[in-house]
């Protein structure tokens, strides 16, 4: 969970105290649910879809994680 707080990504505990990740844009509807030791659950729309790996979990975070420092290119500058 540490590396997906480092990336901005939501990180907390639910009413019933399992580890929770959820997106950095609130509009996005999909959430990580610690099931297991090892395993998360991943939700979309709270609707559970797979078991993931924490491997699998950064790889996912990792594609998704917002980078703030986007310049764009010199040929949109005007």
């Amino acid at each position: 969970m540490s590396q997906a707080k480092n990336w901005g990504f939501i990180c907390k505990i639910d009413k019933q105290g399992k580890y929770q990740i959820l997106p950095q844009v609130s509009t996005e509807r999909w959430k990580l649910q610690l099931a297991e030791e090892e395993k998360w659950l991943l939700f979309v729309g709270d609707i559970p879809q797979i078991f993931c790996h924490p491997s699998d979990v950064l790889a996912f975070l990792e594609r998704r994680r917002t980078i703030k420092t986007f310049t764009p290119p010199n040929s949109l500058r005007k």
